[in-house]
C-alpha cells in the first residue's frame, strides 16, 4: 500500500492532483491511499513522531507560512527517507530544493510530466518495499531495508549488520543463513567473516575491499574470483586498482 501525501494551500490544486494520481495509479494497478493537507504546519503536526508515515510526499513550495522546502528540510532532519516531489509555479526555487533530494521539481502547468513522475515514484517505492528483511535480535524483530546495509560481519559467533548511519544490529541468524536470503539483492561474500553490499564498493584489489564510509575489509583468496566477476557484471570496471 502506497501512502501518499498531498500538501498545498489551494484546495483546487489538491483536488486536481488527487484526481490525476487516482487515474494514473489505478490504471497501473497500485494500491494507495491519499491524505490531504492545506498547510505545512498541519502536515508537520500530523507527522510528529512518525515522520515516515508517507512513502510519497507531494508538496507546494510557495505556501502562506512555512514553505514546502522548509517542511522538507524538517522532515529530512527527522529521518524521513521517502520520496519528495515539489510542485510550484516558478522555476526560481529549483536549486534551493536540491538540498532535500527531491525526486522531482514540477511546474504546476506541466501535467504530463507529473503523470510520469508519480508513476516513477510509485514504482520506486514498491521496489524499495520489496528490499526489506525481517531480522531477529535479542529483544525484538526488526524490519531493515537492504539498501541501508553496507556490510555484514561474523564476529565471535555473532552476526552484525553495519548500516549507512554507522549503527549496527546484532542478529540471531548465522552469516550463511542471512547471505542466502539476500544474495540476490546485490550482496556478495568476500571473506569467511564478511558479506558486502556491492552498491557501496568504492575500490578493491586482490587483498582488500574499500567500502563507503572509509571501511576497508580483507578479501579471502577463495572468494576473490566470484567477487571480481560480480563487480564486473555490474559494470564497475573502473573500481579495479
Amino acid at each position: 500500500m502506497l501512502n501518499i501525501c498531498l500538501c498545498d494551500d489551494d484546495m483546487k490544486i489538491i483536488d486536481y492532483y488527487s484526481m490525476v494520481i487516482n487515474k494514473v495509479l489505478n490504471k497501473n494497478n497500485f494500491e494507495f491511499n491519499i491524505e490531504k493537507f492545506t498547510s505545512g504546519e498541519n502536515l508537520l503536526f500530523e507527522l510528529d513522531g512518525n515522520y515516515n508515515k508517507f512513502s510519497i510526499i507531494i508538496i507546494d513550495i510557495l505556501m502562506k507560512k512555512i514553505s514546502g522546502i522548509e517542511v522538507a528540510k524538517i522532515l529530512r532532519s527527522n529521518g524521513y527517507n521517502g520520496i519528495i516531489i515539489f510542485l510550484t509555479t516558478s522555476k526560481e526555487y529549483a536549486i534551493d530544493s536540491f538540498e532535500v533530494e527531491p525526486l522531482n521539481y514540477i511546474l504546476k502547468k506541466d501535467n504530463y510530466k507529473f503523470e510520469d513522475v508519480i508513476l516513477k515514484a510509485a514504482r520506486r517505492t514498491t521496489e524499495e518495499a520489496n528490499k526489506k528483511i525481517i531480522i531477529s535480535t535479542k529483544t525484538q524483530y526488526k524490519i531493515i531495508n537492504f539498501d541501508k546495509i553496507i556490510y555484514i560481519e561474523s564476529f565471535n559467533k555473532k552476526v552484525i549488520l553495519h548500516k549507512l548511519n554507522s549503527d549496527t544490529d546484532h542478529i540471531n541468524n548465522s552469516l550463511n543463513d542471512i547471505y542466502l536470503r539476500i544474495k540476490e539483492f546485490g550482496f556478495v561474500q568476500i571473506h569467511k567473516s564478511y558479506v558486502v553490499n556491492i552498491k557501496y564498493v568504492e575500490s578493491f584489489n586482490s587483498q582488500e575491499c574499500k567500502l563507503k564510509n572509509n571501511i576497508v575489509l580483507s578479501i579471502g583468496r577463495k572468494y576473490l574470483k566470484d567477487f571480481r566477476n560480480l563487480i564486473l557484471e555490474n559494470e564497475f570496471k573502473d573500481l579495479m586498482i
